[in-house]
């Protein structure tokens, strides 16, 4: 979300927009004294950047062999970019302030065309979700991906656990808010990742890697925990901004 907002805030520096505020879900002043042509680049370059980081990422687990946390780091950050792509694209309907939102209501599109949109980008993710399920998977070792058991309980653990403990959490790191918005992505998003639940615990995918390191994976690590604190810093931080004028 951070970085969809630099989105934002990077292509306002670049349109000239002065007085601008970069904070953790937002950016301010966007819309200040700048031509409807500014305005839509703006709005656009947020999703833009998420669908970018969805690509990119996506492209670089593609690309590794290993199945280690630096996999499950790129595998996350591509599920995020494409929801914040898609799911921008689902909400456009419904919240016309949104990025989306706002894009088609200034270039006038009709309703169903904006519906459209919605079902289009529902459908997509779908897809891409299914995709990269496959990914999840290979997190586990050979051995516990062939009992079933074993399996449905890694599952869990990778999927579900981080989903119901991570919703709260991100939750309340969006707070405050500005606008209701802000706060469907980190309480609604995360549940993308159930969309093809069923899939990870009994698909019989081929597995071209799995993760050979598992007891490394399973261990306490302490340097994710430093990254949270920082992360959880950072974050506080922006909510008081950064200012360019």
């Amino acid at each position: 979300m951070t970085l969809h907002e630099f989105g934002h805030f990077m292509t306002a520096i670049l349109v000239h927009a002065k007085g601008i505020s970069l904070h953790h879900n937002y950016v301010d002043n966007i819309d200040e004294g700048l031509p409807l042509r500014s305005i839509l680049l703006i709005r656009a370059a947020g999703p833009f950047m998420s669908l970018m980081i969805g690509i990119v990422f996506h492209l670089a687990c593609a690309a590794q062999k290993d199945r280690n946390l630096v996999f499950l780091f790129k595998l996350d950050m591509s599920m995020f970019g494409y929801i914040g792509f898609f799911g921008y694209l689902m909400t456009t309907p419904i919240f016309t302030g949104g990025d989306t939102g706002y894009i088609c209501t200034a270039l006038h599109f009709p309703l169903w065309l904006n519906i459209m949109i919605a079902v289009s980008g529902a459908f997509i993710l779908y897809l891409i979700v299914r995709s990269l399920m496959k990914y999840y998977v290979e997190m586990g070792s050979k051995e516990i991906l062939e009992k079933r058991e074993a399996r449905f309980s890694f599952v869990h653990s990778i999927l579900l656990l981080p989903v119901l403990f991570g919703i709260p959490c991100t939750t309340l790191l969006n707070l405050p808010v500005i606008a209701f918005l802000s706060l469907i992505a980190p309480f609604f998003g995360p549940f993308t990742f159930l969309w093809d639940y069923g899939n990870a615990l009994t698909k019989k995918y081929e597995f071209k890697s799995t993760n050979d390191n598992f007891e490394k994976l399973n261990r306490l690590n302490y340097a994710l925990i430093f990254l949270l604190i920082i992360t959880i810093f950072y974050n506080r931080m922006l909510v008081k901004g950064i200012y360019y004028n």
